[in-house]
C-alpha cells in the first residue's frame, strides 16, 4: 500500500458542478481539476494531478499538516495540528483515505487528499502512477490432526 496526494483550492460554488466530479460519461470528470465526489475515485484521475506519492502513513500525513498550515496559518482552534496529524497517521496506517479541507474566506474552498493505493473500496481502480500493488500475503492453511 502506499498513499497518493492530491490538492484542490478555488471557489467553493464550483463544488456544485457534480457532473464534472462524477466518472460518468460526458461529465469532464478526467479533466477536471475539481475534487471527485468519492475519495478514491481520485485514482481515476490522470497521473498528473497527484501531488505526491509516499509509501508510509507518517510521510503522506506530514504533507497533509504541510499544507494545511500554509492555507491555515492561524491554526484550528477546535482540532490543534498535532492532534489532526496523529489521527491522519492512525487512519492512513488502516487504509482509510484522509481529507483535510475546509473554507478560507468570501466563497474561497481548500482541500487536501491522502488517498490509500490500492483503495480497499475501490479495489478494481488501478494505480494512477502504474506502481504494482504488493503481492497479497501468503495464506496458511492448517491440516486436520489425523486420528
Amino acid at each position: 500500500m502506499h498513499f497518493h496526494g492530491y490538492a484542490w483550492a478555488g471557489d467553493g460554488r464550483l463544488l456544485a458542478k457534480e457532473s464534472e466530479r462524477r466518472p460518468v460519461e460526458g461529465g469532464g470528470f478526467r479533466t477536471s481539476g475539481l475534487p471527485p465526489m468519492m475519495t478514491g475515485w481520485w485514482l481515476l484521475r490522470p497521473a498528473a494531478q497527484i501531488r505526491g506519492t509516499w509509501t508510509t502513513p507518517t510521510d503522506a500525513a506530514d504533507w497533509l499538516a504541510e499544507r494545511y498550515a500554509e492555507h491555515t496559518p492561524d491554526g484550528d482552534p477546535w482540532l490543534p495540528l498535532p492532534t489532526r496529524h496523529r489521527y491522519a497517521i492512525a487512519q492512513l496506517a488502516d487504509a482509510s483515505d484522509v481529507v483535510w479541507s475546509r473554507w478560507l474566506s468570501g466563497s474561497r474552498w481548500s482541500g487536501h487528499y491522502a488517498i490509500t493505493c490500492p483503495n480497499r473500496t475501490w479495489p478494481t481502480i488501478p494505480c494512477p502512477a502504474g506502481l504494482a500493488a504488493p503481492p497479497p500475503a501468503p495464506t496458511v492453511t492448517r491440516l486436520a490432526a489425523r486420528r
